[in-house]
């Protein structure tokens, strides 16, 4: 039983040394301008994740780029009602109402269907990756059950060539 531990150890183990997180900061500069910041929770750099300013009401993309190597990129703050969108690849994105700017965001009319089509494109997108994380986990507990029955298994055989050959 104690070399089943030690197996099940050795499998877990790098499994959680890679487990991390995507965060999102958002910060009012007080000057019209918006600082966003983004960092896994190891502290592992996001460069190169995308930003994206996203208008709530339209869909429309107000502003785009890759995170430099600082993880922070300074913008004017949108008039309109806005998320931000941060995309550090499969499985790591994250997204945030935008901050108001000082006199309040402008109101926009927008056809409802729309907006309802990039809302769905987007959840849709958020929940195919949670359904690939939780099919790589159920895979992952295939694996080791059948790792675990195979070591049972041929611990049995040996068992009993053992007792054959006495």
């Amino acid at each position: 039983m104690n070399k089943l531990i030690k197996t099940i150890l050795i499998f877990l183990i790098p499994a959680t040394l890679y487990s991390h997180s995507l965060l999102l900061n958002i910060f009012d500069n007080q000057d019209g301008t918006i600082t966003v910041e983004g960092v896994f929770n190891t502290g592992e750099s996001a460069a190169g994740a995308f930003v994206k300013l996203q208008a709530i009401e339209s869909g429309e993309i107000l502003f785009e780029q890759r995170l430099p190597d600082s993880n922070e990129l300074t913008m004017a703050i949108p008039k309109i009602k806005y998320q931000v969108l941060l995309d550090g690849g499969p499985g790591h994105i994250v997204i945030k109402e935008g901050i108001e700017p000082k006199g309040g965001f402008e109101k926009v009319e927008v056809v409802k269907e729309k907006r309802k089509d990039k809302t769905s494109k987007m959840s849709a997108e958020l929940s195919s990756s949670k359904a690939v994380t939780v099919s790589i986990i159920v895979a992952f507990i295939l694996l080791l059950a059948t790792i675990l029955i195979s070591i049972r298994n041929t611990n049995r055989l040996m068992n009993e060539l053992q007792t054959k050959s006495r």
